[in-house]
């Protein structure tokens, strides 16, 4: 397995964890607002999104992210929540099932991402915002598959506060 390989195998199971665990949740979880400063199930997983989105297209590739050339802020009514402040997020709502859309077409444009990737591509130096320059590989591994597993763990003991099944395992 070469590294294309290997990252195209961790997207693949940070999506699997994701869709699952988000599959059956309602919009009463989605919006509810958990205590302390955690962030409601909702904006987690519009961050999530926005976050491989604007990792692989504009970080990655200097693209317009899916979220801004289709026009998902506009179409939901919400912000982009990639690099979200607590008190943004404390106040997200969101119907679950109008993400379905940008959700697949994310997911898709990621894997079609993938799809185009050379071993020597990984090593080429992006600049990541707030992490600064770092390798392709390294911004998918550690920012994007990683984002992805940590709020989907975040997401799935928030389920279970509300008495719901968290990871679809």
């Amino acid at each position: 397995m070469n590294g294309v390989q290997t990252i195209t195998a961790s997207v693949k199971a940070s999506h699997d964890w994701f869709n699952g665990t988000i599959s059956d949740v309602t919009q009463a979880q989605a919006n509810a607002l958990p205590p302390g400063v955690v962030h409601p199930i909702g904006e987690l997983m519009t961050h999530i999104l926005n976050s491989e989105d604007g990792t692989v297209h504009n970080m990655i590739q200097g693209k317009p992210t899916i979220w801004e050339r289709d026009g998902w802020g506009k179409k939901l009514g919400v912000g982009n929540m990639m690099f979200h402040d607590n008190k943004g997020a404390r106040t997200f709502k969101i119907e679950p099932t109008s993400l379905a859309g940008y959700h697949k077409a994310v997911q898709a444009a990621t894997l079609q991402y993938l799809g185009s990737l050379k071993d020597a591509d990984l090593d080429r130096l992006v600049d990541a915002g707030p992490l600064g320059k770092v390798p392709v590989a390294a911004l998918l591994l550690n920012g994007m598959v990683g984002n992805t597993f940590a709020h989907t763990g975040e997401i799935s003991a928030l389920k279970g506060t509300h008495g719901a099944k968290g990871y679809p395992f």
